[in-house]
């Protein structure tokens, strides 16, 4: 049920007969919003490793001085997200000394080794998982390919790596030439 404004209590009159009702005002068809340049809009990004605003055209954060190339790891199950930089590798795996950053999530699975694979993240972007010389017990998968142990493999953004059978982890590259951020 509509209320009616003030002044519109009547229905406009139907054009005469014969005469075709106004379309409105005349649009050119050479102007429309396809032909406008994309409105120039700014957004600055938290970091990915202190959390403080970036603006976008800074390289390197202002507070930590940490670049924006980074790697997202998000798992599901269990519920884990990892971001890590360009440096030393981010290690996995079950050993506390070896992968401190997933020795407790990873505790009560048996099925992820206590070394199981490091990713290494480059300053061009690019990414890299690669198992221990000695293997992994129940191996590593990117997008259902095993990798060899002690063999550097690509990882690319939207790429599925799995752990043993059943821990899964979208991989995420943020950075030049990554297609992301």
């Amino acid at each position: 049920m509509s209320i009616p404004d003030a002044g519109d209590d009547e229905p406009p009159e139907p054009p005469p007969p014969g005469e075709a009702a106004s379309p409105g005002p005349a649009v050119d068809p050479k102007n429309t919003w396809d032909d406008l340049p994309p409105p120039e809009v700014e957004v600055s990004a938290p970091c990915w490793k202190c959390r403080r605003q970036v603006p976008p055209r800074d390289p390197r954060c202002a507070s930590c001085d940490s670049t924006r190339t980074h790697v997202l790891l998000i798992c599901s199950d269990p519920c884990l997200e990892l971001r890590h930089g360009p440096g030393a590798p981010l290690t996995l795996g079950r050993h506390p000394d070896w992968a401190p950053d997933t020795a407790a999530v990873f505790a009560d699975r048996p099925k992820v080794s206590r070394r199981h694979v490091s990713i290494t993240v480059e300053p061009d972007g690019r990414a890299w998982a690669e198992e221990p010389p000695e293997g992994s017990h129940n191996g590593t998968f990117i997008n259902g390919a095993k990798l060899m142990p002690g063999v550097r493999t690509p990882l690319r953004d939207s790429d599925q790596l799995r752990l043993g059978l059943r821990i899964s982890i979208t991989v995420r590259l943020y950075g030049p030439g990554t297609g992301t951020g």
